[in-house]
């Protein structure tokens, strides 16, 4: 059972800042470049507070600064418990795409104990951090975005009715996605809410490290307060944000692998091995490898190889996907990874792990700036389907790390949860 309650969300006061001066993306797509650009648009941007930097004492200062604002009554604090709509408008290949959802709290299980399923690895480093983050400052500063599965999109008669109001807070941020949130905080819209979420499976789209902090966060606070089993406090929930698969704004994009070779490296030699597991096949330009990924959008293990010496197609041959699990058969990057990372530049777990010698990286343009300073090849995929994504996380597995791309990103900033 899957419990979603209402939350009195802290939120900035839009009469004392400037809503797009003040939120961002996710934490871990910010670069330090990112950071200062962000930081320097406001002195109350979310940034300063959700990726403090500095030393040892850096959370505890995020901590005092989120509080600070609060007393200052920068962040206020909701009088009720509400669900909060949260809509993203966003062009995308010439088409203007909306996507809907609500943020909430969710009761926090361990993953396949409950009704919630991560599809990534997680990392120690990152989950450390979140930690400290949130033991230092006892909040939620960014929501974690969550799926769930309604193929006749029940929800969207509410939110259609709630969207006849203008919404309390909305900004458009440098990308040009339009971020807005309307409060629902009606009786009768929660319990709707409630109701209808009570039987649905999550599956973490976005921020499994945060979800497992939060977890250790339960864990450490109830040992703690040696609370006893039925005991609730706010720290037993997590703010998530709920979309819909069938949602029609919902985008999975990929995230392409590019790798550090040495100088000397021959393309015909990889080739050579490739051969043996793919059908290849020479591609002229960038343009013909589009096309190539275009033409097999929808079939697992077909990518580009961005080479030294030139361009490829690669299709996996039917004999080798046999021997491949029946999840990971239709996972591109589990796919690359063990064939061809693993297979032949001998890539460990614990070097994919440290990311030792491998980039993720998203674009055509970001690969070709790589490539002109460093001697590197890359593979270039198609995004991942939502089909796979649901069957690795019902099976207990997980995909390899930076496998999803889900766009448009949420906004840090528009709701901060207190435990």
């Amino acid at each position: 059972m899957a419990i979603v309650r209402p939350f009195r969300g802290v939120r900035y006061d839009t009469e004392q800042v400037l809503l797009k001066n003040v939120i961002t993306p996710p934490y871990d797509v910010i670069t330090p470049e990112m950071r200062a650009a962000y930081a320097a648009k406001s002195p109350y941007n979310v940034v300063l507070i959700d990726l403090p930097v500095g030393d040892d004492d850096r959370y505890a200062v995020a901590g005092n600064l989120y509080r600070k604002w609060k007393d200052a009554g920068i962040l206020i604090k909701g009088q009720d418990k509400s669900f909060y709509l949260y809509e993203q408008v966003y062009e995308y290949g010439g088409k203007t795409y909306v996507r809907s959802g609500f943020v909430g709290a969710l009761k926090l299980s361990e993953f396949g104990k409950g009704q919630v399923f991560p599809h990534e690895k997680t990392l120690s480093g990152p989950k450390a951090d979140r930690y400290e983050l949130m033991k230092a400052s006892k909040a939620n500063f960014s929501q974690i975005f969550g799926l769930y599965q309604d193929n006749e999109n029940r929800l969207s008669v509410l939110f259609n009715d709630v969207k006849k109001a203008m919404p309390s807070a909305s900004a458009i941020d440098e990308t040009g996605v339009k971020h807005s949130v309307w409060t629902i905080s009606d009786e009768n819209s929660i319990t709707k809410i409630e109701s209808f979420m009570r039987d649905k499976t999550i599956y973490i789209a976005d921020g499994h490290h945060r979800y497992e902090t939060a977890l250790k966060y339960r864990d450490d606070m109830r040992v703690q307060e040696g609370l006893t089993e039925g005991e609730e406090r706010y720290y037993d929930y997590v703010m998530m944000m709920f979309v819909n698969f069938m949602d029609e704004g919902l985008k999975v994009f990929p995230t392409h692998r590019v790798i550090d070779v040495a100088d000397n490296f021959e393309d015909k030699d990889f080739i050579e091995y490739a051969s043996s597991l793919f059908e290849v096949c020479k591609l002229e330009s960038r343009e013909s490898a589009e096309k190539f990924l275009k033409d097999n959008i929808n079939i697992p293990g077909a990518w580009v190889y961005y080479g030294k010496q030139g361009i490829y197609g690669m299709n996996l041959l039917q004999e080798s996907v046999e021997k491949q699990h029946p999840v990971y058969r239709k996972v591109s990057t589990y796919l690359l990874e063990d064939l061809v990372l693993k297979g032949y530049f001998k890539y460990s777990d614990e070097r994919l792990l440290a990311k030792a010698g491998i980039h993720f990286i998203q674009s055509w343009e970001e690969i070709d700036d790589y490539k002109k300073e460093n001697a590197s090849v890359a593979f270039i995929l198609n995004g991942e389907n939502m089909e796979s994504i649901r069957d690795v996380s019902e099976s207990g597995l997980v995909m390899p790390q930076k496998s999803t791309y889900f766009y448009p990103k949420l906004a840090t900033g528009l709701l901060f949860n207190d435990l």
